[in-house]
């Protein structure tokens, strides 16, 4: 009878490589021997408590930890829109590429000025790269559904 082999399946972790003094890096082996935890859990555990103390919205005093939820998405279209709709200060040089790109684009939204999110999800990658082909462009061009 043959052995089958385990496939490699997809995770719902990301791996993520840091630069540490080597007094940080002690700190977290100290943390994770107090708390029981992984090293890992013990950074992610630190990142929840800094997303519960850090404001995302200081007009309603929402926390970042409160308000990824409604931000998250697996879908990178709409985790940028998300973000870019809520607090468009944190997205970074190339995001902001797509999103003025995408605000410059009247097809992608309705007749109500809203965001078409079905319809930017299925022409995102090329919409990307629409942006990548005008990155050298001193305006935004706007993107035309064909």
């Amino acid at each position: 009878m043959a052995i089958e082999k385990k496939s490699k399946k997809n995770t719902t972790s990301v791996n993520l490589s840091l630069r540490l003094d080597p007094r940080s890096k002690y700190l977290i082996d100290m943390l994770a021997r107090q708390q029981k935890r992984t090293i890992t859990g013990v950074i992610e555990w630190a990142v929840e408590r800094a997303g519960a103390e850090t404001t995302f919205d200081n007009d309603r005093g929402i926390s970042f930890l409160e308000i990824i939820d409604s931000l998250w998405s697996t879908d990178e279209s709409v985790r940028l829109a998300n973000l870019a709709l809520a607090r468009p200060d944190l997205l970074d040089y190339d995001e902001l590429r797509i999103w003025e790109t995408i605000k410059a684009s009247p097809d992608l939204w309705d007749h109500a000025g809203q965001l078409m999110f079905s319809l930017l999800q299925t022409e995102w990658e090329h919409l990307l790269e629409h942006v990548e082909q005008h990155r050298l462009s001193r305006s935004v061009k706007p993107y035309f559904v064909l």
